[in-house]
């Protein structure tokens, strides 16, 4: 295999991780009505158990991040695909609220990690210029995974019971692993590397004086909270189409579940779209000759005008419409997703980079925490369309945020 075809399988792989890991989260959301029954689950059982998720999917992600600029991107994506599938797998053993809470809890800790691992990898592989796509790509197998989750997870349990339906996209993901370790590693390693390509990588991509900052050193940074702040009020609004959008469909357009499992997916492959085209499209403007800052600062203030109007979803009467809107925002959350991500690889030095992505995640997922509390009471006073003009603020409020704090120096490409 040559140089290019690596590093181009190394993202099929990277986005595959995500596609499994999102698979894996969404389980215990399709299967919710069974496991009541099964293992006498209330209300509160089951929200106690998302909450043990995110509890410790929120803090993992900075720890991850911290971990992974230790320890390489090699082992630290195979940390986290390992930790995951196994968590995955004993949930299958779950005979209880409490032991399913611990389970979930054990899920959190090591799925958050793939994301500042995967995308250190990706800087490794890719100069600034040609960066953008391949993040873009990674992160929208986790749009992928959400589309193939409600079929795939239905499918097994029907045919073989719902404890399958955990072990069986574990076991996935640990077949995943050796795939993975006998493709990746530092460019300026790799026997597909010519001696020419090795020493372009010898140096990283964007070099610091000194040593490996810590987390006080980072959070004295302003341009750390110039992308750590905006993904409180963004992450959120993919939150809310995530695990809200069937609901909606079924509650306020009429849609069977069958209906559901013929169009929900379209806003999914939307995402996909808007994460790859938009990644596409700044990497264009790089190489045409824009500085890589400006260009993934272009492509998120557009993100920023245009997802305002998400609002139209709740008030328009044709459920086309409807969908197209929720489309529309579902591509331009994984725009805004992959440009930001790749923003921070941009402008940190190598040895920081995970740690930032992770510090962004941690804060995403509490902005998503945030969020569904102050969901709960905007839907009992003004239902969806209050919930959609609400998820409709969220990005300008980023944007602002965002041309407020960060500065970064030019960007060497």
């Amino acid at each position: 295999m040559t140089y290019r075809q690596v590093r181009w399988i190394i993202v099929g792989l990277l986005c595959l991780s995500t596609v499994l890991n999102y698979i894996d989260r969404q389980t215990l959301s399709i299967l919710v009505s069974t496991l009541r029954k099964e293992l006498s689950l209330s209300e509160r059982d089951y929200a106690n158990a998302v909450s043990a998720f995110l509890l410790s999917y929120t803090v993992m992600y900075a720890v991850a991040g911290r971990l992974v600029d230790r320890i390489g991107a090699r082992i630290g994506v195979v940390a986290c695909m390992v930790w995951w599938s196994v968590a995955t797998m004993l949930t299958a053993l779950a005979r209880s609220a409490r032991s399913l809470a611990l389970f979930r809890f054990l899920l959190g800790m090591g799925e958050p990690g793939i994301f500042p691992a995967g995308l250190k990898a990706l800087a490794e592989w890719f100069p600034t210029k040609e960066r953008a796509l391949p993040a873009g790509i990674f992160s929208s197998g986790s749009a992928l995974g959400a589309v193939l989750a409600p079929p795939l997870i239905v499918w097994i349990t029907l045919r073989f019971g719902w404890r399958e339906a955990f072990l069986i996209p574990g076991a996935a993901g640990l077949l995943w692993v050796p795939l993975w370790w006998a493709v990746f590693a530092s460019p300026a390693r790799h026997p597909a590397a010519s001696p020419a390509e090795r020493e372009r990588w010898r140096q990283p991509v964007n070099p610091a004086p000194g040593t490996r900052a810590g987390w006080v050193g980072l959070l004295k940074q302003r341009r750390v909270w110039g992308l750590v702040l905006p993904r409180i009020a963004s992450d959120p609004v993919w939150y809310f189409y995530l695990f809200w959008l069937p609901d909606y469909l079924q509650r306020e357009r009429g849609f069977s579940l069958a209906d559901v499992g013929r169009y929900g997916w379209v806003p999914f492959l939307a995402a996909d779209v808007g994460g790859m085209g938009g990644g596409a499209l700044s990497d264009w403007l790089v190489r045409r000759g824009m500085d890589a800052a400006r260009a993934r600062m272009l492509m998120l203030a557009g993100v920023g005008c245009l997802a305002p109007l998400g609002a139209l979803t709740g008030v328009v009467t044709s459920t086309v419409a409807a969908l197209a809107s929720v489309s529309l925002v579902a591509a331009l959350c994984q725009c805004w997703s992959a440009n930001i991500a790749t923003l921070a690889l941009d402008v940190f030095p190598e040895q920081d980079n995970a740690s930032v992505v992770g510090m962004m995640g941690t804060a995403g997922s509490l902005g998503g925490v945030f969020f569904s509390q102050a969901l709960s009471l905007v839907m009992a006073r003004f239902g969806y369309p209050g919930a959609f003009t609400l998820a409709a603020a969220l990005h300008p409020i980023a944007l602002v945020t965002l041309l407020a704090l960060f500065r970064p120096a030019r960007i060497r490409s």
